[in-house]
């Protein structure tokens, strides 16, 4: 086992095809799919939500032996999403670019740092995985686990049109983890546009320029070739060559995940087939796909995208 904690972590933003590729990365020997580790404070914890399995979390076979460690148990999880708000969000991402504003963090986020050690620390002793893949997305989040010493972190950066990503937010989906009645958030276009740059943007600020730990992927071309596509996610973390849980073509066979938190895609086992989503390109309205393309035009080409795409409802 290695002296430091390997966390290959998904960042990026929201609904650009995350939970599918933890979920892949997650059936690979040696891999740990954790989920949203990010959001498991302020709500799943409290309220002992589901893990991936479909059990509460500490009935969970993994989370119920996590949560009991010495270490993990001592920590006030009110407190962890206390310090989040302060320092953990969107809104902080200037200060995270600025070296007064990162030692200002710093000092905020001194025993949060030292807590997440500690977690990670004690899933790698629990599952025994050489890499865990954590898929919370936010940036400000990576760049604090980038700060811990005992963490050996590496980026997978997935984007996806934010088009796409756009309709997808307007979506009304359910979350089995919030009771009957519980729903995912919906973002309007603006909001999501103006996220999905923000994101993008800090993400490769943060760690576009770190050699041989950070790679860039579009979910176009990782639903494309996901064969390849994962191939390359590997060699980056030096785990080339392990086996890739397809079945055939771009069919995979998912088995049960242990994820704190995420979207409810990842209570989802079984077979399924890789396929491009892309409903939004018929069915997005028009003055809606205008505007996400607008707001985010700069990155919209920085990343290959087409600034006119045919099918308009």
């Amino acid at each position: 086992m290695h002296d430091k904690v390997k966390v290959l972590y998904v960042a990026g933003f929201g609904r650009s095809g995350s939970t599918i590729l933890d979920n892949l990365l997650g059936g690979v020997d040696g891999f740990f799919s954790a989920g949203e580790l990010c959001y498991m404070w302020d709500h799943n914890l409290p309220e002992n939500g589901l893990c991936g399995c479909g059990r509460p979390l500490t009935e969970c076979e993994v989370w119920g032996k996590v949560l009991a460690d010495d270490g993990v148990a001592a920590i006030d999880a009110g407190e962890m999403a206390r310090i989040e708000r302060g320092g953990v969000r969107t809104r902080h991402l200037p200060l995270a670019l600025l070296s007064r504003g990162r030692r200002v963090l710093a000092s905020r986020l001194e025993g949060y740092a030292g807590n997440l050690g500690t977690v990670y620390r004690t899933i790698q002793r629990t599952t025994g995985a050489r890499v865990i893949v954590d898929s919370s997305k936010n940036p400000m989040y990576g760049r604090v686990l980038g700060t811990i010493p005992s963490i050996d972190l590496y980026v997978v950066h997935l984007v996806r049109d934010p088009r796409a990503a756009a309709y997808s937010w307007l979506r009304k989906k359910l979350q089995p983890d919030r009771g009957e009645f519980g729903y995912m958030d919906q973002h309007a276009p603006a909001k999501s546009s103006v996220l999905w740059t923000l994101w993008n943007a800090a993400s490769r600020a943060f760690w576009g320029q770190v050699s041989g730990r950070y790679l860039t992927l579009r979910y176009e071309d990782f639903v494309d070739d996901p064969r390849g596509a994962l191939t390359r996610v590997l060699e980056m973390v030096d785990e080339g060559g392990a086996d890739l849980p397809f079945v055939s073509g771009r069919a995979v066979e998912l088995g049960v995940s242990h994820t704190v938190a995420g979207n409810p895609n990842r209570f989802k086992t079984g077979r399924i087939e890789l396929r491009l989503d892309d409903e939004w390109k018929g069915r997005m309205r028009l003055r809606d796909r205008a505007l996400v393309t607008l707001l985010t035009l700069p990155l919209l080409k920085r990343y290959g995208y087409p600034v006119f795409v045919g099918g308009v409802r």
